[in-house]
């Protein structure tokens, strides 16, 4: 028996890019990140060793977040999608920001991911600090 497809994810695929999608949930996770403290330096940030979808300060340390989302979750979460190549160019690009920043080369930083399920009505954020 095959499972029904939500009506939201048939419609988000018909109607809008990979990267609108993408761009849609890193703006909640950029809200959420926000509304608890911390302060956004950077969305998208990209280097030759690939992008970090949001860079904030949480007190006086510089996060680097991946934003991860998932309509269903039978194969997996969103964050048990960010395999070992994933967080290594994440930790280059997060270097690379780093040297190219004065005021933070010498900060410490932290990596974090937002993980998002969603349905037609809703969605649920996990913000998982030190994930990798």
């Amino acid at each position: 028996m095959f499972a029904m497809e939500s009506p939201m994810k048939h419609l988000l695929r018909r109607s809008k890019s990979t990267k609108e999608i993408g761009d849609k949930f890193e703006g909640i996770a950029q809200k959420h990140l926000s509304s608890s403290g911390i302060k956004i330096l950077q969305k998208n940030y990209l280097c030759k060793f690939g992008e970090i979808d949001i860079i904030g300060i949480d007190g006086e340390v510089v996060i680097f977040c991946e934003v991860r989302a998932k309509s269903n979750i039978e194969f997996g979460r969103p964050e048990e999608t960010i395999n070992q190549k994933k967080q290594l160019r994440i930790r280059k690009a997060a270097s690379k920001f780093l040297q190219a920043t004065p005021q933070y080369s010498n900060s410490l930083c932290r990596f974090d991911v937002i993980s998002i399920i969603f349905n037609d009505q809703n969605h649920q954020i996990n913000w998982i600090r030190n994930a990798f």
